[in-house]
């Protein structure tokens, strides 16, 4: 029943555990470390050296790689989420939106990387017409710009130019001729920019006057002379002109003294007012006050 095997008398093969020769070799060259940094390092930076060299002889490499760079660049700063292709000017005077236009000089598309807001913001407010700006951008690419613009109060003449100030005497803008802003009173002398506040209280105070004035002359940068039709001068002091002003013209209202042959009338001392006549209204009144009093004038 049972089957009996007869175990070999043949030797079983066993494997040798030591390395081969070159495994040793190896081994041994791998363990000391200047060998190791030879494999590790110098020989890769042998071959990536020498493949660059090869290529840039082949190519020219800087060229190559500008033109890859400035493609990648483009291909990232134009995308939509970059992209910028439209400039908003909120103001409604459309002088000051050509102005913005003009001096921005942009050339779209742009894109919002290249784009600083800040230096926007600087290159705009250093047009006169604009007090301030407030610059941002939008989601729908664009650059929107608010301005807060100057409004002109007055024009000030110097030799043959035209200025329009406002109320801070800051100069906006310049005109070809007076009659391009009839609305706006006209200042004239040295100094006159630098009262402008003082020159439109003058005018208020003229009250019905105010539709005959020509102009204010600003005197030695140190007082005003108002200059009205008919070529008549009201000549105000340096201190309290506002307060000679109101005296003028209640003498005016009451016995209508500027509807009268005078030529100028002189307030510059409120305590010895001085009224200018004509040489026939002179000539008249010498006459007259010969004939009746018998007083020389």
């Amino acid at each position: 029943m049972f089957e009996i095997k007869r175990i070999s008398d043949k030797p079983v093969a066993r494997t040798d555990p030591a390395p081969s020769r070159f495994k040793y070799g190896l081994h041994r060259f791998w363990m000391r470390k200047s060998y190791r940094l030879l494999v590790i390092f110098f020989i890769p930076a042998i071959i990536g050296f020498l493949s660059v060299f090869i290529i840039s002889k082949t190519y020219n490499i800087n060229i190559l790689l500008k033109e890859n760079t400035k493609k990648f660049f483009e291909l990232v700063a134009y995308s939509p989420a970059f992209k910028v292709v439209n400039l908003r000017i909120i103001s409604d005077d459309p002088a000051v939106v050509e102005k913005i236009k003009t001096n921005l000089d942009l050339n779209f598309p742009l894109s919002s990387l290249d784009i600083n807001v800040g230096t926007l913001k600087e290159q705009i407010e250093k047009i006169k017409l604009v007090r301030s700006a407030n610059v941002r951008m939008t989601s729908d690419g664009s650059i929107e710009v608010e301005v807060e613009k100057r409004e002109p109060i007055a024009i000030q003449r110097i030799s043959n130019e035209f200025l329009l100030l406002d109320a801070s005497g800051f100069e906006v803008d310049k005109i070809s001729s007076r009659y391009q802003r009839p609305d706006l009173p006209l200042l004239v002398g040295i100094g006159a920019d630098q009262q402008v506040g003082q020159a439109l209280r003058l005018l208020l105070e003229t009250k019905n006057l105010i539709t005959r004035v020509r102009g204010l002359v600003r005197i030695g940068d140190r007082r005003w002379d108002i200059i009205l039709d008919r070529n008549q001068v009201i000549k105000l002091p340096e201190k309290e002109p506002i307060k000679a002003l109101k005296k003028i013209i209640s003498l005016h209202e009451g016995r209508r003294l500027l509807d009268r042959d005078v030529i100028y009338i002189d307030f510059r001392n409120m305590n010895r007012p001085v009224l200018g006549l004509t040489d026939e209204t002179s000539e008249e009144l010498r006459k007259i006050r010969s004939l009746v009093r018998g007083e020389a004038v």
